[in-house]
């Protein structure tokens, strides 16, 4: 499965501009990071075909199963709470399910 396969079937949950341009960090030649979350339909997930994550081939677009996602916020990655944490203008796309899941219920001492 490809990254315009799970946006032509609305499978994204969420997409973030992330890296440099989200903190305002980025020079004229930095590139455009792209962070995200899907959902597999039903026969994909509970079948043998489960992607926990898909990227491009130069790694500037990944996007991450919601289960995977969820499983990583839970441990406190870096790079997943940044993406929950995405400033509103760095927000492509937001389904309102992701709306419930906040930082602060992530964030711990781990």
């Amino acid at each position: 499965m490809i990254i315009q396969t799970l946006k032509s079937q609305n499978l994204i949950l969420l997409e973030v501009i992330s890296g440099s341009k989200s903190f305002g960090l980025n020079t004229p030649t930095s590139d455009t990071d792209i962070k995200g979350v899907y959902y597999l339909p039903k026969e994909k997930f509970f079948g043998l075909d489960y992607i926990p994550q898909i990227s491009n081939e130069t790694n500037d677009e990944v996007y991450y199963e919601i289960g995977r996602f969820t499983e990583l916020l839970l441990k406190n990655n870096p790079n997943i709470l940044e993406i929950l944490a995405s400033p509103e203008d760095c927000i492509l796309y937001k389904h309102s399910l992701m709306g419930r899941l906040k930082t602060e219920d992530f964030l711990s001492k781990l």
